[in-house]
């Protein structure tokens, strides 16, 4: 219904347009020595429209072009953080199915991208913890920032940890 009501508007101002026009006899003289130019008054509105859509046109394709290098930077970095999260999910999968050095690997890879950091620590820690690496278990433990008694899984892990060593 809307589009029908524009579409009307639309046809019935192009109407009221062409009436003007046609009874429209004006012209317009533009001197500059030595040129001088006769235009009729519809063909100075035409070019008028036509100078004010293409000066439009400029700025925006300028302003777009100026905003180019931040919308790049900002497409890098969501495929950096989907990269990142992509990583943590494959780490997770493979942890669940028992692959504990490849869920190491995509753990350490992630955490190396900033992608939820406690998180990936302590998958790669418990990775490395069922493979028996217990120096590089160690190692993901202590590049978590969090306290064992702030992060709740950490104080899982500790556990576990001492029984092991």
């Amino acid at each position: 219904m809307k589009a029908l009501f524009w579409t009307l508007a639309i046809l019935l101002l192009a109407v009221a347009l062409t009436m003007l026009v046609i009874h429209n006899t004006g012209y317009v003289l533009l001197i500059y020595p030595p040129y001088r130019i006769e235009l009729t008054l519809n063909l100075l509105f035409v070019l008028l429209a036509s100078a004010f859509f293409i000066a439009y046109g400029l700025l925006r394709i300028g302003r777009h072009a100026l905003r180019l290098p931040a919308h790049v930077r900002a497409f890098k970095q969501q495929r950096q953080q989907d990269k990142a999260q992509n990583a943590m999910l494959e780490g997770m999968r493979d942890f669940a199915a028992g692959h504990y050095e490849a869920a190491e690997k995509s753990a350490a890879n992630a955490l190396e991208m900033g992608e939820s950091p406690e998180i990936n620590a302590l998958l790669a820690a418990r990775a490395a913890h069922e493979l028996g690496a217990f120096e590089r278990r160690d190692a993901f433990l202590k590049k978590i920032s969090k306290k064992p008694a702030d992060y709740p899984a950490m104080a899982r892990t500790e556990p576990e940890r001492t029984e092991s060593v």
